[in-house]
């Protein structure tokens, strides 16, 4: 996922980008809804001019998209790693993005050199394959299998949108899906379409992927990610990206509470509008963060 926040300031740069950028990164935290624990970090590229002003990611990547995509794709993980690693407690997956054509161009063995160099276990890394296209769908399979081969997750970006649908789930057979924001605001606004997004977690479950809801900011949203039966949650609504590992000590009451919340809605559904679950929730996160539990 490329988020498109601002970037944080006097993070590393990173060699091989125009002089006149240099690349920050930010970590986004993921958590499990099943144990209600912290699952791990997505790590975002911050693009920055060298006086330190944010650029908007989607707009830098673009600019640089063609025959520099592999190289810019390639020194952003190697970036992300490094700042990784200088923070890592243990604790968790890393969640590396990579566009499909980067895949296809032998980024597998840089990554496994990566890992190699820092120390860092392939078990813990996890490859969010963007929804681009691939331009050889049958070569995105096998790279995705050469990735599970060494150890190293899959991960489904953007499901709902673009490439990212059905047909590449069973090509692919990820480890995880990250359900696109678009499906989840669907579903927040329409009572067909929430009704409609428990049975895509189902099917995706029975493909055997595990299911992540991404891009979750508001209460309405976490609840219906939890009741639709996502494995997992992430956007800001649990942790904003930033240039540390930092988990909000209120995710992990929230998601608990949410848990119990979707019990009483499922036993009275009169009485669990969304405006209800906003408020309750929203004044539970308010209250933590007054007292300054919550970063």
């Amino acid at each position: 996922m490329i988020d498109g926040g601002r970037a944080p300031a006097g993070a590393p740069g990173m060699g091989g980008v125009p002089p006149a950028f240099r690349m920050a990164t930010s970590f986004q935290p993921l958590y499990s809804v099943h144990s209600a624990s912290l699952a791990g970090y997505e790590a975002l590229a911050r693009p920055v001019t060298a006086a330190g002003e944010p650029i908007g990611p989607a707009a830098y990547f673009a600019a640089h998209a063609g025959f520099e995509l592999p190289r810019i794709d390639r020194e952003c993980r190697r970036a992300h790693l490094s700042r990784f690693v200088t923070l890592d407690d243990g604790a968790g997956f890393l969640y590396l993005n990579i566009h499909p054509r980067a895949l296809l161009a032998d980024a597998i063995a840089d990554l496994r050199s990566e890992l190699a160099l820092h120390g860092l276990a392939p078990a813990r890394v996890c490859i969010e394959v963007l929804e681009e296209d691939s331009g050889d769908e049958g070569l995105l399979a096998e790279a995705v299998s050469a990735c599970r081969q060494a150890g190293i997750r899959v991960a489904m970006d953007d499901f709902g949108i673009a490439r990212s649908n059905f047909d590449r789930v069973a090509a692919l057979a990820p480890d995880f899906v990250k359900i696109d924001r678009s499906l989840l605001n669907e579903a927040v606004g329409c009572a067909k379409a929430r009704r409609l997004l428990p049975s895509v977690v189902r099917l995706l479950h029975e493909a055997g992927t595990q299911v992540v809801v991404e891009g979750i900011e508001e209460a309405p949203e976490a609840l219906c990610a939890i009741e639709a039966g996502a494995d997992f949650v992430q956007g800001y609504y649990f942790g904003v990206p930033r240039p540390s590992l930092v988990q909000d000590p209120m995710a992990v009451d929230l998601i608990c509470r949410l848990k119990r919340l979707r019990t009483v809605c499922e036993a009275e559904p009169a009485d669990c509008s969304p405006e209800t679950v906003a408020g309750c929730i929203g004044k539970l996160l308010a209250a933590g963060r007054a007292m300054g539990t919550a970063g």
